[in-house]
């Protein structure tokens, strides 16, 4: 999945907005809370449940400065196959 890829998608989901902030990330919120940051690579908020399994997964780590809100993230952008 390319950058312009994952922009699209979230672009098409419901309520959704848009912001470029931290030096250039792409920075996507819904009703003011951010859900997916992109720039090298992809961090991503996901429930707690979800969390405990995708941070045990290779190539995904927990996010480091977004740990209290169960987020993951990847050094490269993701290619769902």
């Amino acid at each position: 999945m390319t950058p312009s890829e994952l922009n699209a998608f979230c672009a098409a989901l419901p309520a959704t907005t848009h912001v470029v902030q931290w030096g250039g990330a792409d920075v996507w919120k819904v009703g003011g809370k951010v859900f997916v940051i992109s720039s090298t690579g992809i961090t991503f908020k996901v429930s707690p449940m979800s969390y405990e399994v995708l941070r045990q997964m290779p190539g995904l780590r927990p996010a480091p400065y977004l740990l209290r809100a169960a987020c993951c993230g990847s050094s490269t952008m993701p290619n769902p196959g």
